[in-house]
Order: C-alpha cells, then structure tokens, then sequence
C-alpha cells in the first residue's frame, strides 16, 4: 500500500502568494515485514547480506521510505527468497525487476558478507553461489568432497548450461538468472586464480564409483556437445594437476561419503565448512524450485566433525593412484575416456589447456555448484 504525503510550499510572486504541491510517495515498509518474518536478529542479516547494521536500523524504525534496490535484493537473497519474489516486492516500492545493470552493485554487497554464527541454511543455486564467492576469498588450503573435480575446471558452457531453478515461463527472471550466475562464476573464477597465484593448496577426495557413473551418463547420453565439455572439464583438472601437483591434491577413493562438503581455511584459525545432500532426479515440477540444498556454519564442533570426515576419505585414497602422483591419477582419467574411445580427445585437450586449468570468460566456452 502507497500513501501521499503533501507538503505546501509558497511560491514567490508579487501580490499573491500562491502554493505549489508536492506529493511524495511514501511506501509501505515490506522489508520490515520481511525482516520480521526471518527471525533472525539485524546483527546475523547484516553479515548474511553485506548490508551495514546502522542501514538495516534505519529501515526497521521506518527512517528509510524506498530502500536502494540491490540492497532489497541483497537483503532477500541472504534470506533465501526467490528472484520472483523479490521482483514483487521491487514492483511494491516501483522498481522495475531484476536487470543485468543491478548486478555488480549486488555483488559489491555479497562481498561484505561474512560467514559467521553457526549454521545458516541455503536453498536452491542461487543462494549457495552466492555464499561460495565470499567463502572462497577467504584463501587457504580448500577441502573439497565431490563425485568430480570442482566446477572451476568446468568450460563456461557446461556450468552455465545447467538447467536453473528459475521458471522458465518468467523470462526476465530467468535472463536475470543466467546473466548473474555467469557474473558469479566469473568472480569465484578470479578467485581461484588469485589463491592459486598466493600458493593455496586444494585437496579434492573423488568416489570412483561416483566418478565412473557421472562420466557414463554423460557419454551414454551423447547430448549435443556435452561429451565434448566433460572432455575438457576432465582435462582442465588434469593439466593443473600435472602442473602443480603438490599444489592440487586431487584423490580418487574406495569409499562414497553422505555428504559433498567443502572446507574453506582449514589451515586458517577460523574455517569456515559449507556441506550438502545429494540429488539424484529431477522432477521439473514447481515443488522443484524450492528445495534445501546445505548448510554453511563456523561451528567448531562442526568443523570439527568435518576434519574427522575428511580423516576417514584420506585413509579410503586408492593406493594405487597415490602412488607415483600425479601421473598414476592422469593415467586413470585417461582409462576411464578410453572406455569411450575418447582418451586421444583427452590428452590433445589436456596438452591445450592452460596450467591453472582457467577456462577463458569471454571467448566461446560457454554438476554442482563447488
């Protein structure tokens, strides 16, 4: 609801004084309510969002009438909305809906976000992206969990080819989707060149089995060009690995965890673990678009629980492919495209790739999100 607020003002004329009036809007405090209906205390939506407490103040006590767009966005995103829902309540205060123009100012607010205060839930991709870009720029050595090497050794076009959560009957809101996880990716790809460049350490723990049948799939499933992307995701990892293989620990494992989890800082005094459940089908329903995906926490006792974890994968490592690494784990990879007829196509994209396995943002490349 919108409300008029009139002021008079004298006009100065010789004689007659005459008025003028000035009506502005004043807007209806949706983001109080939202707020509100969070639970959560301004200090934890404050370090969620990257919006300041003091701003945060301002708008709950009402001294903010029509709060700055990005910071709407940023603010509902930290609380898991939906970019349809934050269209509509942008609509409420007469902002248009979400553009690729109101991204970099969004990302300027998600980089003053702060991974703090036990455990924050994440629904669905966009939010978990969101909190892998400020995680990830914390540095250090990364632990990561997962049926494949991370999605920063992905070509551009097979992690943004994936199919989004947004519905695709909403075009703006899915333009809007796509153009932000590419800005993202982007950013969390920087990243990883940066810590690369520091001399990070990046220690992957892959399941075999989970491995083999995700390569299968794909190459089974022979869509589009698809193989071909896998292909290189594969052999980005593998020119990194060779080229640094003290710096990129990559194992493949006789044992399938529960979970896929990241451990950001492990040898920081503050890590932070980000761990999630994982999904086998999809049903493309509406029920879809709203779906638990993990948990981030700084929790000591979780970080904890994690370490042990990780303790139980580096005792699961295939001895065979940790000795004489890396070339045992490239020797692997290899054997596993041959069972495609594909392992000529490796090595030729493995030999072409850059060593820090960066695929290039601008040129023509175009499974989970870590």
């Amino acid at each position: 609801m919108q409300f008029g607020y009139v002021s008079v003002s004298p006009l100065p004329t010789r004689g007659n004084p005459l008025c003028f009036i000035s009506i502005m809007r004043i807007f209806e405090n949706i983001i109080r309510g939202i707020i509100g209906d969070s639970g959560l205390k301004l200090n934890t939506i404050s370090k969620t969002s990257g919006i300041s407490h003091t701003y945060l103040t301002k708008l709950i006590n009402d001294n903010i009438n029509r709060p700055g767009k990005d910071k709407i966005a940023s603010i509902m995103l930290a609380l898991n909305y939906s970019i349809e829902e934050i269209n509509t309540v942008l609509a409420g205060y007469d902002y248009q809906a979400l553009d690729e123009p109101d991204i970099p100012e969004i990302l300027e607010n998600n980089r003053k976000r702060k991974i703090q205060g036990n455990t924050l839930s994440l629904y669905d991709d966009i939010h978990v992206k969101l909190l892998l870009s400020p995680m990830e720029r914390m540095g250090g050595t990364k632990i990561l969990v997962k049926k494949a090497p991370s999605v920063l050794y992905m070509p551009d076009e097979l992690y943004l080819g994936r199919k989004t959560d947004t519905n695709e009957n909403d075009l703006p809101d899915k333009s809007f989707y796509n153009a932000f996880t590419s800005a993202l990716f982007k950013e969390r790809k920087a990243i990883f060149q940066t810590s690369c460049d520091a001399g990070a350490r990046f220690e992957t723990y892959i399941c075999r089995h989970c491995l083999e049948e995700y390569v299968k799939k794909v190459m089974d499933a022979n869509q589009g060009n698809q193989p071909e992307l896998v292909l290189r995701f594969f052999a980005n990892a593998a020119a990194a690995i060779r080229a640094n293989p003290d710096q990129h620990r990559t194992w493949i494992m006789e044992r399938c965890p529960w979970f896929d989890y990241m451990i950001q800082g492990d040898d920081h005094d503050d890590p932070k673990v980000f761990f999630f459940g994982k999904k086998s089908h999809d049903y493309g329903s509406t029920n879809e678009q709203v779906n638990l995906q993990g948990f981030s926490s700084d929790s000591p006792s979780m970080i904890d629980l994690f370490r042990k974890e990780t303790q139980l994968c580096r005792s699961a490592i295939d001895p065979k492919l940790k000795k004489n690494y890396p070339d045992s784990l490239i020797r692997y990879f290899i054997q596993v495209f041959k069972s495609y007829g594909c392992a000529e196509a490796f090595i030729a994209y493995m030999d072409h790739s850059e060593p820090t396995a960066m695929a290039d943002t601008t040129g023509d490349d175009r499974p989970r999100s870590i």
